[in-house]
């Protein structure tokens, strides 16, 4: 009897089959290498060189300060250094196309939720696509606009100036941080619900258009409180509006554009950013380390005493924002 199987013998050698081909399936879809990088993805992720945060404006600016100040503060958090480096250009497209042309292992940022990813786009095509090319990592700071113009100036307000700029269309000139910057979409705006024309004249950043505004070469510019509070406290430069929802603390008295009938309101976020394809331990290394730097009394003394405007949100919510003002501006700027 030896040689005969009876029904239970069939069935537990039918499992015993199916098991074996359930085995040899999941040999070949669970591969050695496919085991290393779900661990590896589950692996707690610590830099083991030094991260780069790239600016795209020159030095100076309120991007600049915010990286600079920013990495300082994640020094005592860092093991490895945290460099700043300046590519600027192209109303900071510069920097966004190298970041979104790098590898996303965690060692390169950029400071990023301004021009380069609300504004640009809307104005001409670019390399990179300011809405699904990076990660978002933090968000750092809202950056309402000042509308500043020399302190001997003869428009002694926003009023004086618009009916000057109606009297002679594309003589006034103003300043921004590149063609197709947020400060550029912000002066588009202005002109299409005011009916004047200015005369743009586009810089590298901030820090240059105040320069030229003050040496004469220009009649007003717009830039943050922070770029424009050194020149305004030295008595040089003279703040006439704010084009943003609510007004600046550090200017009390001067009026927004809403106040004034002109409903244009363009903030500047700054944060940071990394390439599309970050993965979610890196992601979470960089948002707690940046996290507390921001926290750090150092990085909140220099909020104070330069006047920025702390605004903190995670990636996720940090990149609705992004993809929500570049709606909008888009929106606003059509003719």
């Amino acid at each position: 009897m030896g040689g005969i199987e009876s029904p239970q013998d069939d069935r537990i050698a039918g499992r015993r089959r199916a098991l074996q081909g359930l085995g040899a399936l999941v040999g070949l879809a669970i591969s050695p290498a496919a085991v290393r990088a779900a661990a590896a993805a589950q692996a707690v992720w610590v830099p083991d060189k030094p991260i780069t945060i790239l600016v795209g404006f020159a030095a100076g600016g309120s991007a600049d300060q915010i990286a600079r100040n920013l990495a300082s503060a994640a020094r005592h958090k860092s093991p490895v250094p945290v460099v700043v480096m300046n590519k600027p250009g192209a109303a900071g497209a510069v920097a966004a196309q190298i970041v979104a042309q790098t590898a996303p292992d965690g060692y390169t940022l950029f400071v990023g939720g301004g021009s380069e990813t609300t504004s640009l786009g809307n104005h001409q095509p670019l390399s990179y696509d300011p809405r699904s090319s990076f990660r978002a990592i933090i968000k750092v700071a809202r950056l309402p606009s000042v509308l500043v113009v020399r302190a001997d100036s003869p428009y002694r307000d926003m009023r004086a100036l618009l009916a000057a700029a109606k009297a002679a269309p594309e003589t006034l000139s103003y300043g921004s941080t590149g063609h197709g910057g947020i400060f550029h979409s912000t002066a588009l705006i202005l002109e299409k619900i005011s009916g004047i024309k200015l005369l743009h004249v586009p810089y590298k950043g901030a820090a240059e258009s105040m320069a030229a505004l003050a040496g004469g070469q220009i009649d007003m510019a717009f830039g943050a409180p922070e770029e424009v509070q050194g020149l305004v406290a030295g008595g040089r430069l003279r703040p006439i509006a704010i084009f943003s929802n609510s007004r600046v603390d550090a200017y009390p008295d001067v009026p927004t554009m809403t106040e004034l009938g002109y409903p244009v309101a363009v903030d500047n976020m700054k944060g940071l950013l990394a390439p599309k394809g970050l993965p979610d331990n890196a992601y979470q290394w960089l948002f707690q380390t940046f996290h507390e730097a921001m926290q750090s009394p150092e990085f909140l003394q220099y909020a104070k005493s330069s006047g920025l405007n702390i605004s903190y949100a995670d990636g996720p919510a940090f990149q609705r924002e992004i993809n929500d003002s570049f709606e909008a501006i888009k929106k606003a700027i059509q003719p």
